[in-house]
């Protein structure tokens, strides 16, 4: 048996030998280089371009290893002379003694070393690769074919490792002519470790990118450590340290913006379940720039992801999100998220913050009437939504000393549609509003500038899309003091929009509804209804003061039409209806008028101002109808224990300016208002024209005309009772008639040259009274008893 065993061994030294002597003497003796026309024609024949070949090596022992220098590999047909690929230098080689006795493969480190690469569409949108896909799935048809066929049940080689893989200096370019845009990876540089499978491999990697529209730079630095489970299909990326730097040219409003981005954790995907998964992913971002509120932002992420593929299902858990001073936590849940109808939900706070610091880091300077509020807010709800629609249910907002509850969603992204169900307990909106000027603080109800040519905000009631309540139980805005308030919205697309608002104000009940018609030119219509108003505090409040006091109703129905609020005044129609009880209007005092006029009858001087400047009423009623921007009445009455009133006249919305007559008469039975009698102006009526400025109108007493007509009622009594007139019947055409009757034929003839019987007589002179005591002047102007007989 030792004879046999000596010649096995001595035949197997041989062979070892000879492989030996055969791997020192095969680069010697053989020259791959002699064959680059036939693998260049090969490689013709395989993918239908040129392929040239700089300097092959070749090697052996203990690799049989292959390295090739400056291959180029010609572009398709139509994409100009450019090669599609270079490359500087490629190596791979592969062990030989495992590869021959063990089938074992076991890889050097496969390195390419300056690729470029041109990839291109051109405008009909065929890519320069697309024939290389096409023939490599037509060989690999074929292949698999013929490995079908070739299947003699032999043992298969074993991949054991791959020493690595390094890419270096790489530059990959990519052109669009349909979209006239650019890219370009330069450089692009890979290296890894030791490939084994199953087994963690270290992975490094950087780039730089830049794309042509808008011209941008983006800078990546990654280090993880990749392992991939062949036989369970899974790959984990643990440990992940990536950087990215980016700068975009013009980006925002012209500016550029510089990001920088850093990314740690893990991730994992099972690509036989369909199941992807990131472990303490934390992301941290930063963006600065002119056009970046504050010169910088940072926004950070935290949370655990999980995304079953098969079931469409997405769980975010313990996710928090942070930027300017806001901290977000959330849980949220999706499904359906490739389908039609994809679906997300979970709860949502707000930690609370500081919306005046928040807006300070965003660069947003604001200010408020009062700089103690907008130090606190918080927000819990619970979210559903898809990726057209949001809606946060079961919401808890709160601000300052103010809490929100409800629910509140958009129904439609593209749309912009709102739907609101709020209850908000009480807040002053006045704190909130910007601090008044000057102007404001000296009255409310001045009216400085021309306001006629400010646009109305037609665009933005047109693209208003809400529907929904707020119901407010205190509020407080302009100075007004509002409870119950309920504001209802209602409108879409075209259709007119419309806003109701009812509340309970300063003793009343307040009913008002706006709407809102687009069209070439947009349509306004406003209804407002107030009941039991006490009138002196609203006013008070409204325009800082109370022109007005008493318990009052107000009926308005308005029509309007333009894009400003001049064309909308000239355009204003529709009626109003005002009644006021128990009250007084500031401003003027009628009885110190009347008391004045009085004087006036008696040639006295006028009375010194002793009582308020106001003028106290009992009722006050009116009607008024507009017509193209001016009010216009002919029954505005009032009654007091000191006059009746009847008034006409109208107020020019459009120029500010009112024309009015006022027309009171003494009552018999009251010494008046402020105690003193009018005993000379009782049942006188006495004209008090009001003109000029709506908001500072002058006043002017119109005694001539009531002079006149005491001295004619002063005629008609002296010629009632000299014609034995019935007590009571002093009217000018009992006068007349009796007249008629006493004169006969003769005063016929002196008047017309003959009795004329049924006709009237002539109208009786109504003579002017001179300045002085009203008796006198009625003595002169009274005829004398002897004028019928001669």
């Amino acid at each position: 048996m030792a004879k046999p065993l000596k010649i096995v061994l001595f035949v197997l030294g041989g062979l070892l030998l000879l492989l030996v002597a055969a791997a020192v003497a095969l680069p010697l003796l053989f020259d791959p280089n002699r064959f680059r026309v036939q693998i260049s024609e090969a490689a013709r024949a395989q993918t239908g371009r040129s392929l040239e070949l700089g300097h092959i090596e070749l090697r052996v022992f203990p690799w049989l290893r292959v390295a090739i220098d400056d291959a180029v590999l010609g572009n398709a047909q139509g994409f100009g002379d450019a090669p599609f690929a270079q490359v500087r230098q490629l190596g791979v080689g592969v062990k030989l003694m495992p590869l021959l006795t063990d089938r074992r493969i076991e890889v050097s480190r496969v390195t390419l070393d300056g690729l470029r690469l041109n990839l291109a569409i051109d405008e009909t949108g065929r890519s320069n690769w697309q024939d290389l896909l096409e023939r490599r799935q037509q060989d690999t048809t074929t292949e698999a074919a013929d490995a079908d066929a070739a299947d003699d049940g032999g043992a298969a080689f074993e991949l054991v490792n791959v020493e690595g893989v390094t890419i270096s200096d790489a530059v990959v370019r990519y052109r669009d002519a349909r979209a006239q845009q650019g890219y370009r990876l330069e450089p692009f540089n890979l290296k890894t470790g030791t490939l084994v499978p199953g087994e963690p491999v270290d992975v490094e990697a950087d780039l730089v990118a830049y794309a042509d529209k808008p011209k941008a730079k983006v800078e990546l630095r990654l280090r993880t450590t990749m392992t991939h489970d062949a036989s369970a299909q899974t790959i984990l990326l643990d440990a992940i340290d990536a950087a990215i730097k980016a700068r975009a040219e013009q980006a925002m409003g012209g500016e550029d913006v510089d990001v920088e981005l850093t990314l740690g954790g893990g991730v994992s995907a099972n690509t036989g379940a369909m199941l992807f998964e990131t472990r303490d992913l934390k992301l941290d971002a930063k963006a600065s720039g002119k056009a970046i509120a504050g010169g910088a932002q940072r926004l950070q992420l935290s949370g655990k992801a999980r995304y079953d593929q098969k079931q469409d299902t997405l769980v975010f858990d313990d996710g928090r999100i942070e930027a300017a001073g806001i901290v977000v936590t959330t849980q949220i849940r999706g499904e359906g998220l490739t389908g039609e109808r994809p679906r997300l939900s979970g709860p949502i706070a707000i930690a609370p913050f500081s919306p005046r610091a928040l807006l300070g880091k965003l660069g947003i300077a604001l200010q408020t009437a009062d700089d103690k509020v907008l130090q606190n807010a918080s927000l819990t709800a619970n979210y559903s939504g898809s990726f057209n629609s949001a809606a946060l249910d079961a919401l808890t907002l709160k601000l300052d000393d103010t809490t929100v509850q409800g629910r509140i969603a958009v129904t439609d992204f593209a749309q912009r549609a709102l739907e609101l169900a709020l209850r908000i307990d009480a807040i002053d909106a006045d704190r909130y509003l910007p601090p008044k000027t000057e102007g404001e603080a000296a009255g409310k109800g001045s009216q400085g500038g021309d306001i006629d040519g400010i646009e109305l905000p037609t665009e933005a009631l047109e693209a208003l899309n809400a529907s929904g309540t707020v119901d407010i139980g205190k509020l407080t805005i302009k100075g007004l003091k509002l409870d119950d308030v309920r504001l209802t919205l209602a409108g879409s697309g075209d259709a007119p929009k419309t806003q109701a608002l009812s509340a309970k104000l300063y003793g009343g009940n307040l009913a008002l509804s706006n709407r809102y018609s687009a069209s070439r030119t947009p349509e306004f219509a406003i209804k407002t209804r107030l009941d039991a108003l006490n009138a002196a505090p609203f006013l008070k409040d409204l325009l800082g003061k109370d022109h007005v006091s008493g318990l009052g109703n107000l009926a308005l129905d308005l029509t309007g039409r333009g894009t400003t609020v001049g064309a909308l005044r000239r355009s204003l129609n529709g009626s109003i209806a005002l009644e006021v009880q128990n009250g007084a209007v500031k401003g003027f005092n009628l009885g110190q008028i009347l008391r004045q006029a009085e004087a006036m009858l008696a040639g006295q001087a006028a009375p010194a101002d002793t009582g308020p400047l106001e003028t106290d009423f009992a009722t006050l009623r009116a009607t008024a109808n507009i017509v193209d921007g001016v009010l216009k009445t002919d029954d505005l009455t009032a009654a007091s224990p000191l006059f009746r009133l009847a008034g006409s006249g109208e107020i020019d919305l459009v120029r500010q300016t009112i024309r009015f007559i006022a027309k009171p008469t003494v009552v018999e039975t009251s010494k008046g208002q402020g105690g003193k009698g009018l005993e000379q102006l009782r049942g006188l009526t006495i004209p008090i024209e009001i003109s000029g400025n709506l908001f500072a109108p002058s006043y002017k007493l119109a005694l001539e005309d009531a002079l006149k007509q005491r001295a004619r009622d002063a005629l008609q009594e002296k010629l009632a009772e000299k014609l034995d007139l019935p007590q009571g019947e002093n009217t000018e055409q009992a006068i007349k008639q009796r007249l008629n009757e006493k004169l006969g034929d003769k005063l016929g003839e002196l008047l017309g040259g003959g009795r004329l019987r049924g006709a009237s007589p002539a109208p009786t002179p109504t003579p002017t009274p001179p300045p002085g005591d009203a008796a006198q002047g009625a003595a002169a102007a009274e005829p004398s008893p002897a004028a019928p007989a001669q």
